[in-house]
């Protein structure tokens, strides 16, 4: 059993040495681990909150104080999953020393290193939060529009000769159909095969084979 003492930095009363909104920090840290263990493998729709709770050692009242569902759960995953992943692609596609080619295979490799990093990743991306709950899908279709807002805005700087907005939808969506391909494959395609697949779509599209890869 744990100690309850008063804190001598004035945020009240502790508990094993965490103020309560520590302790709140830390259940909610472990009942986002569950989530990516639990909807990561067996998926969300097997999962139940009784679940969730064994897993994180997390009463279910507690649970409620931190997610009003397993949905808000699993929502909370994706954002994390999916901003993370933009990130990564856009911090490479603005590196200004490297020429357009460069920045679209490394931003590629990005996004795809990171989600296949860890396959529940990946499967919470391209299938869990997928079409699980009519909230959840408009999220994750705000998501995806901002995403590609970004790539069209990349892609106007590089041709004018091809609509952007309709390219970078292309390779969004083909980006998120291969993530999906090395999630449900016997024999995973490697990091290596998705990123030149990508680049490929992009180069010729934008048509940078001859041009020199102006930046």
């Amino acid at each position: 059993m744990g100690i309850t003492k008063p804190s001598p930095s004035g945020r009240g009363r502790l508990y094993a040495g965490l103020s309560a909104p520590e302790r709140r920090a830390e259940r909610r840290v472990r009942l986002l681990d569950a989530g990516l263990e639990l909807f990561g493998t067996i998926g969300f729709g097997k999962t139940t909150i009784p679940m969730l709770c064994s897993a994180s050692g997390v009463t279910a009242r507690h649970f409620y104080e931190e997610f009003a569902s397993r949905e808000a759960l699993l929502r909370t995953l994706y954002d994390q999953i999916a901003e993370t992943a933009f990130e990564r692609v856009m911090d490479a596609l603005r590196e200004r020393d490297k020429d357009v080619r460069d920045r679209i295979r490394d931003s590629s490799a990005a996004y795809f290193r990171y989600l296949t990093s860890d396959p529940r990743l990946a499967r919470i991306y391209t299938i869990e939060a997928v079409g699980m709950h009519a909230e959840l899908e408009t999220h994750r279709r705000a998501k995806r529009e901002a995403f590609v807002k970004q790539l069209t805005k990349a892609a106007r700087r590089v041709s004018s000769s091809i609509d952007s907005r309709l390219l970078s939808a292309a390779i969004a969506g083909a980006s998120h159909d291969l993530l999906l391909e090395w999630v449900l494959a016997p024999r995973r395609p490697s990091v290596e095969m998705l990123t030149e697949t990508i680049t490929t779509l992009w180069v010729r599209s934008l048509q940078l084979e001859d041009d020199g890869a102006a930046s």
